[in-house]
């Protein structure tokens, strides 16, 4: 009987609050029954050899292996134990002999109620504890699944940014190509721009923006006829209108590209005036972007230096008079006073 009865419990080892009712009903009868029979049995046992040993046993044991709640388990010792004491009071007539069955029964009842607690609670903070790390685990392997996903389509973004930027540069270099007179000018005012940053101190991220600006300032001139690009002669009214419509193309040739959002109004105003007179839009002082003013001396500063089909290069000592001599008209005064500072 002991052995089913170890048997039997050892099968229910699983909280009580994850099992099935009809489940849990099961073992709460199953238990009362084999307790019983321990206990009747020892009522016999105590009748022929003065001995309870079978109800201490199974009590003991199935202290050990059960993991019902303390509570419901202190009524299932309560009705062996009830059952013991009324049985072996009528069968043994030795007053000794049943006082003694008395007092251990009762003790090895008290020891039960205590093991049961003792087990049930480790068990179950066992079981909270391996529950929690299972948790744990999955949500980590989870959170590993969706970054793994992340990651890979950030990588699939950056390669397509990379490949829309180095399209879009090549243009912009396939375009200075057509002109002698202005290779190299996106790379020089990347430069000129960048050297101003530094000496602002602007942020990284002004930076990089001043860096595509300064590269695609010029896109919106692809579009102008090569013989305007290189006449040697001053343009004419209708031509110059051509020139001034660059801004405005250019900006709508980014306007389709992700990474050169920000950067739309550097290329639609690097030529306007701080004093309102500049194109497209004619935009006065602070209005003109901040970005965008930078520019704006940027470019000028390289198309001064640089040689043109209508005139040669001017030296950089040319270049600042002009800054000075137009600024607060033409250019920023602050940021023209910048760059002379840096390259004067």
């Amino acid at each position: 009987m002991i052995i089913c009865s170890m048997l039997f419990t050892i099968t229910q080892l699983s909280p009580p609050s994850k099992k099935p009712l009809f489940k849990q009903i099961f073992v709460l009868f199953g238990s009362y029954y084999v307790l019983t029979c321990s206990a009747l049995t020892s009522i016999v046992d105590q009748y022929l050899h003065s001995e309870i040993i079978v109800f201490v046993i199974a009590i003991l044991a199935y202290s050990l292996i059960n993991i019902q709640r303390p509570l419901m388990t202190v009524f299932m010792y309560l009705l062996p134990y009830i059952v013991l004491i009324v049985g072996t009071g009528i069968s043994q007539q030795n007053p000794t002999i049943l006082r003694g069955h008395y007092i251990n029964g009762s003790l090895i009842v008290i020891l039960a109620v205590f093991l049961t607690s003792v087990f049930y609670y480790s068990r179950m903070r066992d079981f909270i504890s391996r529950k929690t790390i299972e948790r744990q685990k999955a949500e980590l392997e989870q959170a590993n699944r969706e970054l793994s996903v992340a990651n890979h389509e950030l990588q699939e973004s950056l390669a397509a940014l990379d490949e829309s930027q180095n399209i879009i540069f090549t243009l912009t270099f396939a375009m200075e190509s057509k002109d002698p007179n202005t290779r190299g000018h996106s790379e020089r005012v990347v430069n000129y721009a960048l050297a101003m940053a530094d000496y602002l101190n602007l942020s990284e991220k002004d930076k990089t923006l001043l860096r595509r600006a300064a590269v695609l300032h010029d896109i919106g001139k692809i579009g102008i006829p090569d013989y305007i690009l290189n006449k040697p002669l001053p343009l004419t009214e209708e031509e110059w209108k051509t020139v001034k419509l660059h801004p405005v193309r250019g900006e709508a040739i980014c306007s389709k590209l992700k990474f050169a959002q920000e950067i739309l109004p550097i290329i639609r105003h690097h030529h306007e005036r701080y004093d309102g007179t500049g194109y497209p839009d004619g935009l006065k002082g602070e209005n003109i972007p901040f970005l965008a003013r930078i520019v704006s001396i940027a470019d000028t500063v390289d198309a001064i230096t640089s040689q043109r089909t209508y005139r040669m290069a001017r030296s950089m000592e040319y270049a600042l008079d002009e800054l000075r001599r137009c600024s607060g008209t033409q250019f920023d005064p602050f940021l023209a006073e910048a760059f002379i500072e840096i390259y004067g």
